[in-house]
């Protein structure tokens, strides 16, 4: 199974932290960076056999921090060259060109896992699966979720009324299986044609399938078991947390 990493974006809700570096180079605190502990996390994951990172902005640098990395499976980045003017749809598009023939992972750059949840997500049967927490109450912000009677996807957005929602998109899913695979990539296909679509968020190609029938199934994880950097004071609760040794050291 192959984890794709989306982290092409400017990550401008961080400037000025990101003027000169990626968000997923930000020092967290203890000289380690956001992308460094991604790829440990998947070192850790016996199903885990590749990691691909989906470069745009400074990719220079990203490239330069992932040849200095040792591992246990292969590492490698593709470039998106069009990450100024579109979304990370696209950035999946680039991945999946080079993935035909295997199971995959898709992570939002910007996330932070427990050690814990790639295993347990990737223990998923054969399907398409997206992974889901639950909160007492939803932001403007957050990527929300309705669901059927039987936990599959309804819709994914951020536009969801309040009082509509069942979940938030944690931004991490699972394709497993030949069919499913060929569902996922042919789907991505056809969305990448539609110009109206290239600003789009990579999880549009769920709701594409939801609405053409395919079962989007969900996988539940703990809220706390795990975290996003989008802004300023994301960056400064983990740095700390990291310094006081809470939660976030594996």
């Amino acid at each position: 199974m192959e984890l794709i990493i989306l982290a092409a974006g400017t990550g401008s809700r961080l400037w000025p932290l990101t003027r000169h570096v990626p968000k997923s180079l930000l020092d967290l605190g203890d000289g380690r960076c956001l992308l460094e502990r991604q790829i440990e996390n998947a070192m850790a994951c016996d199903k885990i056999e590749k990691v691909s990172i989906v470069t745009g902005y400074r990719a220079a640098q990203v490239e330069a921090r992932v040849a200095q990395e040792t591992s246990r499976v292969p590492v490698e980045t593709t470039f998106n060259p069009f990450y100024k003017l579109t979304n990370n749809l696209v950035s999946v598009w680039f991945a999946l060109q080079k993935l035909r023939d295997k199971d995959f992972v898709i992570s939002n750059g910007d996330n932070l896992y427990r050690q814990t949840v790639l295993p347990a997500v990737t223990s998923v049967p054969e399907g398409i699966w997206i992974t889901i927490d639950r909160k007492d109450s939803y932001d403007e912000d957050d990527m929300k979720v309705t669901l059927h009677e039987d936990k599959t996807v309804s819709l994914i957005s951020k536009d969801i009324p309040s009082e509509e929602v069942h979940a938030e998109s944690v931004g991490l899913a699972v394709v497993r299986g030949e069919r499913f695979r060929k569902l996922f990539i042919r789907e991505t296909e056809r969305l990448i044609r539609d110009e109206a679509m290239l600003g789009s968020f990579w999880l549009e190609i769920l709701n594409s399938l939801a609405r053409n029938g395919t079962l989007v199934r969900t996988v539940e994880i703990p809220r706390e078991s795990w975290t996003e950097v989008d802004f300023h004071p994301d960056v400064n609760r983990l740095r700390q947390s990291i310094v006081d040794r809470l939660g976030w050291i594996e």
